[in-house]
């Protein structure tokens, strides 16, 4: 079911099944503020209680969609041969979290077919002067218990650029009750700026940890396949469990000072400041689009109660 509401004054799509209902405001950066387990009525995402508050507080309200992902480095990178500069909006030093996460999209879509409920939205980008003439088609499908996110970033410019993309994914998490597992494979040395340093040290999975009081905000590189974050809460018996594609090759997981009651397991294509990073883009993810090109990119929700 696709039903058309408002939320705080403002034009929100409301799309449901018989498992989940998710709520999403497409003037908003397309945000999914809200995902419903339906069977219990439990919401799963940190949803915030007016306008104000999402705006105010975008990364930690719903699924902010990052594009590109985190920081840019001192706000600029140098692709072939021309130095591009970003807004300065971190510390006032950095770029953090690119341009569409808090813009408007056009609904472009929405069906109810074989048992399939689809929302899809676009942006069209004109800045930065590097994305002029870049496209992001983003498909929610709701199927079952799982609520899918398909982004499509497509070059209909003249002229090649870098990207990636990520969500800031924000989970409610009791920290008493919830454990939590990520599949990686190392872990990313971070400056005091949270920067990579291009350094990875070994690490092993985790599997089924207590968070309370353990603050994160690491960067992980994931495996080639079958990644995927699991948060169980003990006490409801839910399990959440994120999946991503391969193209999904790094993690970023934030709880504040592990006593807030959220977790955001981050799916990123490419790694933070991967336009600055002289590695290979097999290590640090980071895409290039000709003209004329398109990517599509798929991570999905499962939640079973």
């Amino acid at each position: 079911m696709i039903k058309h509401v408002l939320f705080d004054g403002k034009e929100a799509i409301q799309a449901s099944n018989d498992y989940l209902q998710l709520l999403m405001i497409p003037s908003f950066g397309s945000n999914v503020i809200s995902l419903v387990e339906m069977k219990t009525g439990k919401e799963l995402l940190v949803k915030p209680d007016s306008f104000t508050a999402l705006s105010e507080n975008p990364m930690l309200n719903g699924i902010p969609v990052l594009f590109p992902p985190n920081r840019i480095e001192n706000a600029a990178f140098t692709f072939n041969g021309t130095v591009h500069q970003f807004p300065i909006n971190e510390i006032d030093k950095h770029h953090i979290h690119g341009f569409v996460y808090n813009q408007p999209w056009q609904v472009i879509g929405e069906k109810e077919e074989g048992g399939v409920v689809t929302i899809e939205t676009m942006i069209e980008l004109d800045q930065p002067a590097i994305y002029n003439g870049a496209s992001i088609t983003l498909t929610y499908e709701l199927e079952g218990a799982v609520l899918r996110q398909k982004a499509t970033v497509r070059n209909n410019g003249d002229q090649a650029f870098p990207w990636g993309l990520g969500y800031h994914t924000s989970f409610l998490f009791d920290e008493k009750h919830a454990s939590f597992s990520l599949t990686k494979k190392s872990q990313w040395i971070l400056t005091d700026e949270a920067i990579p340093t291009g350094e990875q040290v070994p690490g092993e999975p985790m599997k089924e940890i207590s968070l309370q009081a353990m603050p994160l905000d690491d960067a992980y590189a994931a495996f080639d396949e079958g990644n995927e974050a699991v948060m169980h809460n003990r006490e409801t018996g839910c399990t959440i469990t994120y999946r991503t594609d391969s193209s999904f090759k790094h993690w970023v997981v934030y709880n504040g000072n592990g006593k807030e009651g959220f977790v955001c397991p981050e799916p990123y294509t490419c790694i933070t400041n991967a336009f600055n990073m002289n590695l290979s883009p097999e290590t640090t993810g980071l895409k290039i689009l000709q003209p004329g090109e398109e990517d599509t990119i798929t991570a999905e929700i499962e939640v079973r109660v």
